[in-house]
């Protein structure tokens, strides 16, 4: 393997990938492509300032990708939580995604792995228990969020049939839940009182950020392109996950609960527009199994396991002790 390119180097997964591979790699192996400068400390890492959603990124992206002879590309560069902005979410993460392959085919790229999210299946109460890579994604048409992020896989996918001496690799993660995390969920399990969808208690996958990045790495090895669900073992009910971090809950009825989250968001006061209430009222459960045929890829952690871990990290003093015996019984 080549030279490793990553795009999103500063976000949560990223910055955890970037520093595991410059652990294992020679010095000068690892190239960062972003706004944002790597730590200092990583002294080895070639950085280019290259912002993906300005005019001629993609001439940008083509000589650094040569410059660099750049054989792989880890695209992390999307946000994990909704964004006022529409606009800007959409020129990173669709448009730069666009520019990004476009610059890797001239390059001679032979791999690219993007991240992706379970969330671009669309939470819906017709969704079957399990969804598996063949299920057509079908997000909520007003949630931008998770729009823009299956447009991107749609890019990637359209470069991938049409140069198909590029591997393109994209990994659908469930909603990462664990240490270090700052995410809508790490908020909701933040608040004391927690506004639920009156009579609906669907089905959660959260998966630890050591599972994340354990299958970015796999998927690094295998090379094998496609699209593949990144889950944790088992799931867990909104109301359990709730009912474990101690979490006071106020049933809603659901029109009101869209009503009221949109209101919210317009104000600036809420964490998600009215879309995101589909994802706490439907399943949208993804199926691991292609991931660990094909990947070899099995997750360490349990939903509940993550919950509980991120729970310790949040409020040491209450969930220590309670974490370290919950997950001894369940492993």
């Amino acid at each position: 393997m080549g030279r490793i390119a990553i795009t999103g180097a500063a976000s949560f997964l990223g910055s955890r990938l970037l520093r595991r591979l410059v652990e294992q790699r020679t010095p000068g192996g690892v190239v960062v492509v972003d706004v944002t400068h790597p730590p200092a400390a990583l002294h080895s890492v070639a950085y280019h300032l290259v912002d993906l959603t300005l005019p001629g990124a993609d001439r940008k992206l083509l000589e650094v990708l040569r410059q660099e002879e750049v054989d792989t590309v880890v695209h992390a560069a999307f946000f994990t939580d909704p964004r006022r902005d529409v606009t800007y979410s959409h020129e990173l993460e669709s448009i730069g995604t666009m520019n990004l392959m476009g610059a890797c085919t001239a390059a001679g790229v032979k791999h690219v792995v993007q991240r992706s999210f379970t969330a671009v299946y669309g939470a819906r109460g017709q969704n079957p228990a399990f969804l598996t890579e063949e299920h057509p994604p079908r997000p909520n048409e007003r949630f931008f969020w998770i729009k823009d992020k299956l447009e991107a896989e749609e890019h990637a996918l359209s470069f991938a049939r049409r140069y198909p001496q590029m591997t393109v690799t994209v990994l659908r993660l469930a909603p990462l839940l664990g240490p270090g995390l700052f995410t809508f969920y790490t908020r909701l399990f933040a608040k004391r009182v927690v506004s639920v969808v009156m009579g609906y208690d669907p089905l959660l996958q959260f998966l630890h950020p050591d599972d994340a990045l354990c299958a970015v790495l796999a998927a690094l090895e295998k090379r094998v392109g496609g699209v593949f669900n990144i889950v944790p073992r088992d799931t867990i009910s909104l109301l359990t996950a709730l009912h474990l971090a101690e979490k006071v809950t106020i049933p809603v009825p659901h029109p009101l609960a869209y009503a009221l989250a949109d209101a919210a968001w317009a104000t600036g006061l809420g964490e998600a527009p009215g879309g995101f209430i589909d994802y706490v009222r439907y399943l949208f459960v993804a199926d691991g199994a292609k991931a660990s045929r094909e990947l070899g890829f099995e997750a360490r952690y349990r939903s509940r396991e993550a919950l509980m871990d991120y729970l310790a990290y949040r409020y040491p003093d209450r969930y220590r002790d309670a974490v370290s015996l919950a997950m001894g019984a369940l492993r």
